[in-house]
């Protein structure tokens, strides 16, 4: 009877033991991840008795439920209190790979979207879990895929002959990197980006190996006066990876006169004030081309187009960055401009300063004129 007594003691006391232990991993949601950084937990020993225990990792592939990779730790005692856990004294760490997520000559871990399980396991009498703990996160590459060529809202005498992109980085995340390439037409009163996720394809190729796709005559010949959007997409294997910008081109063979044209017209100098004085000037048919020093931290600002005769505004947004920018911008996209007529270029940024320029419109037919 007292060898019962004494055993049942002795396993509350280890249950005890074994419920007041918990995990917590320290892993950030999304980013760049090395499996060393797996091993970051916090271990806390709310008991008054030491424990012997190794983690054991299961790591598994969200999307598919797949398991990628196994790991097993060393062996360490979890005293009373917290104790920070990392790769240095969990070693040695031994690991079982079962896909791409992992490479054992490389420690990155593949692009994708994870979950990570720890198991606490308890060394005495007998092995058994004490805990265990899960959590989600993400893999993304430093660096998404970039665009080159056609350049953006770019003008063509003729149809791009190829398209062109940086690739990610780092590509030592990748295993099975592809590129899927969209192009889409722009109808009149659309976005770039909303011409490629709401219309149907004019083009696409989903499987392109390097960050170079030639376009041949075999594919839909693009038409003239037409704006098209185009963007890539990075695959790892069958996982998404990355996409870059939506950028757009249009072919026009009438516009290598007014390309040298716009090429040579000055861009205009925006001026900060209330208006009364601001520096005036001439644009080439649908071609604004402004000048705007940026004072304040703004990484984007929305331009207001005043027609001074009706005074109906239209809107475009821009990207820039600190100091001087200079600005182009086809305002066919948002309105028609008409040949004589005076309008005028705005921006309120961050510090509700008003920024403004104004310009006459001519075209080969109309007579050139500058206002300075």
């Amino acid at each position: 009877m007292k060898k019962l007594i004494v055993f049942i003691a002795l396993f509350f006391i280890s249950y005890l033991s074994i419920a007041q232990i918990t995990l917590e991993p320290l892993l950030p949601q999304v980013g760049l991840f090395q499996k060393s950084q797996l091993w970051n937990i916090v271990a806390i020993n709310s008991s008054q008795y030491p424990q012997q225990c190794y983690v054991v990792l299961s790591l598994q592939d969200r999307q598919s439920g797949a398991e990628v990779i196994s790991a097993t730790s060393a062996t360490f005692t979890l005293e009373k209190g917290s104790k920070q856990l990392n790769v240095a004294n969990l070693t040695p760490i031994q690991y079982t790979y079962f896909s791409f997520a992992g490479d054992k000559t490389n420690d990155f871990l593949s692009v994708g979207s994870y979950m990570a399980c720890f198991k606490l396991i308890g060394v005495g009498h007998s092995t058994s879990e004490i805990t265990e703990a899960c959590v989600p996160f993400d893999v993304a590459p430093l660096s998404p895929p970039i665009l080159i060529l056609p350049a953006d809202s770019s003008l063509l005498k003729a149809s791009p002959a190829l398209f062109s992109w940086q690739p990610p980085v780092p590509l030592t995340m990748f295993q099975q990197l592809h590129y899927e390439l969209l192009i889409a037409e722009v109808y009149p009163g659309q976005r770039p980006e909303e011409a490629v996720e709401l219309n149907a394809p004019f083009f696409m190729n989903l499987n392109v190996t390097g960050n170079v796709m030639n376009y041949t005559g075999a594919y839909p010949a693009f038409q003239e006066g037409k704006w098209y959007a185009w963007q890539v997409v990075a695959q790892d294997g069958q996982s998404y990876a990355a996409k870059t910008q939506v950028w757009d081109f249009k072919i026009d063979s009438a516009l290598a006169l007014a390309a040298s044209i716009v090429d040579q017209t000055p861009f205009l100098k925006m001026g900060k004030g209330d208006g009364s004085v601001i520096e005036t000037g001439v644009m080439p048919g649908s071609i604004l081309k402004f000048s705007y020093f940026n004072e304040t931290t703004d990484k984007s600002i929305m331009v207001q187009v005043v027609d001074m005769n009706t005074q109906a505004t239209y809107q475009f947004k821009a990207h820039i960055k600190s100091g001087e920018n200079l600005i182009k911008y086809d305002l066919s996209k948002i309105m028609t401009v008409q040949a004589g007529k005076v309008y005028q270029a705005q921006i309120i940024n961050s510090r509700q300063e008003k920024w403004l320029t104004q310009f006459e419109i001519y075209t080969a037919d109309s007579t050139k004129s500058t206002t300075n």
